[in-house]
C-alpha cells in the first residue's frame, strides 16, 4: 500500500515536472538545453551550465569566461572561470555584485599560462546556490571584481548581452530548483 502511494506521488511529480517544462518553453519561447547538461550521480544530479562570455574590461582590453557546477547533493555551486589580461597578475578573490547584493569568495587557482602575449588565468570559487540565484535575479547590469595583488579588476557587461545570460541562466536555475 505504502508503495503504491510512493509510485503515485512520483509520477503526479513527474507530470508535474513535464507540465511545468512545457510552460516554460512556451511562455519563454528559448531552448535551454543546448546550455547546460545535467547527469544522475549516486547522491544526486550534476548540472554544468556551459561556458558564457561578455564580462570585460575595455580600458585594460581583459575579459572573463565562467561555467557554473552545481550537484543537488550541495548547497554550494562551484563557479569556474577564465580570466585574460595582457599583465601579470596574482588573483586573490572574486565578487558577483549587483545593484543590491554583493557576494564575494576565495578564487582557487586551477591553472595559469600563456596566449600568444595575453596569460590565461583559470580559477575556480565557490558560492551558495541561493547567492547565484539572487545574482542572475537582480535588476539591472552586474558587474565581477577580481581582487589582485596588482589591484581591482572590473568586468563589466553590456546590457543586451547579460539579458540574454541571465535569462538563459534564471531558467536553468528554477529548473534545478524544481528537481531539488
Amino acid at each position: 500500500m505504502a508503495n503504491n502511494q510512493l509510485n503515485l506521488a512520483y509520477l503526479i511529480r513527474q507530470v508535474f515536472f513535464v507540465l511545468l517544462l512545457l510552460m516554460t518553453s512556451t511562455i519563454y519561447g528559448q531552448n535551454i538545453s543546448k546550455h547546460y547538461t545535467s547527469s544522475l550521480q549516486e547522491k544526486g544530479t550534476l548540472y554544468f551550465i556551459l561556458p558564457q562570455s561578455g564580462f570585460e574590461n575595455k580600458n585594460i582590453k581583459s575579459n572573463l569566461v565562467y561555467d557554473i557546477t552545481y550537484s543537488t547533493k550541495n548547497d554550494t555551486v562551484i563557479f569556474n572561470f577564465s580570466y585574460f589580461d595582457k599583465m601579470k597578475r596574482t588573483l586573490d578573490s572574486v565578487a558577483l555584485v549587483n545593484v543590491n547584493q554583493r557576494f564575494s569568495s576565495i578564487a582557487n587557482k586551477i591553472f595559469i599560462e600563456t596566449k600568444k602575449s595575453e596569460w590565461h588565468y583559470r580559477y575556480s570559487s565557490k558560492f551558495l546556490f541561493t547567492n547565484i540565484n539572487i545574482f542572475f535575479n537582480q535588476p539591472g547590469n552586474p558587474k565581477i571584481i577580481l581582487y589582485t595583488e596588482q589591484g581591482m579588476v572590473e568586468l563589466k557587461i553590456k546590457t543586451k548581452i547579460w539579458k540574454k545570460q541571465s535569462s538563459v541562466t534564471k531558467k536553468i536555475l528554477t529548473l534545478i530548483k524544481y528537481n531539488q
